[in-house]
């Protein structure tokens, strides 16, 4: 289930960095710590949603994506607000202590992550669309899994 929700999260690191680029973001500077931040990201959502997919009807598959979608983004949100804490903290290190480079760390900035991550994630649309396909193949999979003896 780990590893699962590993690779997911991968996939929908690919999905954040695509819409970072069409947003005219840096692409570059940005991809390992996306990936870095959508690993546990995938797993959490897998784990969560995986038992309720397994025993839901397929219509219903509908509406479990746009949660998973909220559900992702605002995860994703605080996994990059620690990553960027832990970047900002471990710079300063350079030139401060460790109290005064915990005392430096601002989260304002990282904060408003959870108001854009989920807005982009519906504004964009192909999001939503994505979210569905990937619930709909962890259902398939746990409807799988549970058919095995």
């Amino acid at each position: 289930m780990n590893r699962l929700g590993a690779v997911y999260g991968l996939l929908w690191g690919m999905v954040a960095l695509a819409v970072l680029k069409s947003l005219g973001g840096d692409f570059l500077r940005m991809t390992g710590w996306y990936l870095l931040g959508s690993i546990p990201t995938g797993i959490l959502v897998t784990r969560l949603l995986a038992g309720r997919l397994g025993k839901t009807k397929a219509w219903k598959v509908w509406t479990y994506g746009p949660l998973a979608l909220l559900i992702g983004t605002l995860t994703f949100a605080a996994c990059m607000l620690v990553v960027v804490a832990g970047v900002e903290f471990t710079q300063s290190l350079a030139w401060r202590g460790v109290t005064e480079s915990l005392q430096g760390l601002r989260f304002h900035d990282s904060l408003i992550l959870f108001f854009w991550f989920p807005f982009f994630g519906f504004v964009t649309i192909v999001p939503i669309f994505l979210a569905v396909g990937n619930c709909w193949d962890l259902r398939r999979r746990m409807m799988t899994a549970s058919s095995c003896p």
